[in-house]
């Protein structure tokens, strides 16, 4: 039997187990959401005084904001729940940590399997319920009291925490019989030490397909977004190809927006800006034109830096995926692979012509959504070391067409690209550290959220949140097919029906407005002098910022 110590903990030993093992293995966040069920877990990892309890009351919010808690370090935050449709709730957050290769442990309380198909409150079948978005889905007896089914557990705990640790989310399900809440002394167990694996930093280029091997020296390197935890900011001058700013890459020869790139068609005219091979690093690009254009290509394409060797094959053509470091992959590539002078320039020579063109339009232009973000960023310029969260769709797009300063650090949910936990998840983020944590997002975003501010117990004092309010789904405007229908407004756009301000009241936040490039840099240094989290509503007319972004792309052919 499990020795003990004097600290307490749930009497229900195999949870109690499972708490301890995570604890020793290095946990330190836990976001829990209340409940009945999952009462034992709660008592469990409250009394563990290594471990930090947050709490958020709805799940969806609650499993976001466990993501955001893991992006400064790559450690995996803990997210608890009570049954039934508490547990589906963690399921958006589960498929983005996936996806996003971020590490997440969902814990859900469950009923005993004999309350199974009984008409239970709460009871539906959380076995294997999320086994096509984790890396491990395990359930098990957690009122068991048997020396064998405690070690069992912790055992399984300990191996639970390393798949994460490696990058990506697991579920763990507890079935609990009642009564839930009682207390006995702690476990003390003897925990296996972590199973570190080194990832590959060098790399023999003999190793090459043969294929991509006869085509390298003018490969398109495009760069998604990379986990925060391993974001270091690095030059490269001698690669060329599309690096988003999620992805901290930049170079003389990168271009930060696929989308521009595309709509300003020098490719159609220069043939020597076309590759001949392609490198993906990252999640995959924003731009469905670009992916469109490169698939068109049919050339060699290779990803680096997927750990379970399964990079996604965008263009059809993938013929190997790399296990190994990105950035210093890239740079032994770029030593080793010489790149064509003409084509390293031509895209030099582009880059720079996209962005002339970019700077002459913006300059003079009306106030709309383009005029916004250009404040947004100039604001940030001077400041301090931070990192700026962009909710997805609409501001993720926007936040590439700007260069960015070596202090500032980009983050979006894209593994699945979704609107859900945008803000939660800048909220867990916030809670792991001291630095300004500032989320760009929409009115749509913004209030599909709302409970990542509502439900927090704690707001992080180091929080700013920025919302673009052009009165609904801005991006369904840069469509032709909502307009077409003749349901844009009222299906597709939809005008939120609440305030920003009224949210920011809601929430208990402190609230700034701008609808101008005046006031809205008033807005700015408000919101810096603020104490605690508190929002920068900043108003634009939503057709108005449509057609300023149509004739930008138009202005980029020259």
């Amino acid at each position: 039997m499990p020795l003990r110590q004097e600290s307490s903990s749930t009497d229900h030993l195999c949870a109690s187990a499972l708490v301890a093992t995570l604890s020793k293995k290095g946990l330190t966040d836990v976001v829990i959401s209340p409940g009945s069920r999952n009462a034992p877990l709660t008592i469990a990892f409250t009394e563990d005084s290594s471990i930090k309890t947050h709490i958020v009351i709805d799940e969806r919010a609650a499993a976001h904001v466990a993501l955001g808690l893991a992006l400064e370090t790559g450690n995996p935050a803990a997210v608890i729940c009570t049954s039934g449709t508490a547990a589906i709730n963690h399921g958006a957050a589960i498929a983005e940590a996936f996806h996003q290769k971020s590490p997440l442990i969902s814990i859900t309380a469950d009923r005993p399997l004999s309350s199974l198909n009984k008409g239970h409150g709460q009871s539906i079948d959380q076995t294997e319920l999320f086994t096509k978005f984790t890396l491990e889905d395990y359930s098990f007896n957690g009122s068991a009291s048997a020396v064998n089914e405690i070690r069992l557990v912790s055992s399984k705990a300990s191996d639970i925490y390393d798949r994460a640790l490696k990058g990506g989310p697991v579920h763990i399900n507890v079935h609990l019989e009642e009564p839930l809440y009682g207390k006995a002394d702690a476990l003390e167990l003897e925990i296996p030490s972590i199973q570190s694996s080194e990832r590959v930093r060098g790399f023999n280029f003999q190793e090459l397909p043969e294929i991509f091997q006869a085509h390298t020296n003018r490969a398109l390197v495009i760069a998604g977004p990379r986990i925060l935890a391993d974001w270091t900011d690095q030059n490269f001058e001698s690669i060329a190809g599309i690096s988003e700013i999620f992805s901290g890459i930049k170079g003389q020869s990168f271009i930060a927006s696929g989308d521009t790139f595309i709509a300003g068609e020098m490719w159609k005219k220069d043939s020597q800006l076309a590759p001949n091979s392609i490198i993906t690093i990252g999640n995959p690009t924003l731009s469905k034109s670009l992916r469109k254009w490169v698939t068109g290509l049919n050339i060699p394409h290779i990803h680096v830096g997927d750990s379970k060797g399964t990079g996604h094959d965008s263009f059809n053509t993938l013929e190997k995926s790399i296990d190994a470091e990105p950035l210093g992959w890239l740079t032994e590539f770029s030593k080793n692979i010489q790149q064509d002078k003409n084509y390293l320039e031509a895209w030099k020579v582009e880059k720079s012509r996209l962005q002339n063109i970019q700077d002459d339009f913006s300059s003079t232009t009306s106030w709309s959504d383009l005029a916004a973000y250009k404040t947004i960023f100039q604001s940030f310029q001077n400041s301090h070391k931070s990192t700026l969260h962009f909710a997805n769709s609409t501001s993720a797009r926007y936040a590439l067409l700007f260069d960015f300063k070596d202090n500032i650090r980009f983050h979006a949910n894209r593994g699945v690209a979704g609107i859900d936990g945008c803000t939660s998840t800048a909220v867990g983020h916030a809670l792991s550290t001291s630095e300004r944590v500032t989320l760009v997002t929409g009115d749509v975003a913004f209030l599909y959220d709302i409970n990542g501010l509502a439900t927090v117990q704690e707001l992080p004092e180091n929080l700013r949140i920025i919302v673009i309010n052009n009165s609904g789904g801005g991006i369904f405007r840069w469509l032709e097919g909502p307009a077409q229908v003749g349901y844009l407004e009222s299906h597709f756009e939809t005008k939120p029906k609440t305030s920003i301000k009224a949210a920011a009241s809601f929430c208990g936040v402190d609230y700034f407005c701008g609808v101008d490039s005046e006031s809205t840099q008033q807005g700015f240094i408000d919101l810096e002098k603020n104490n605690g989290t508190a929002i920068l509503e900043i108003a634009t007319n939503p057709e108005l910022s449509s057609k300023i972004y149509k004739e930008l792309l138009m202005a980029l052919k020259g």
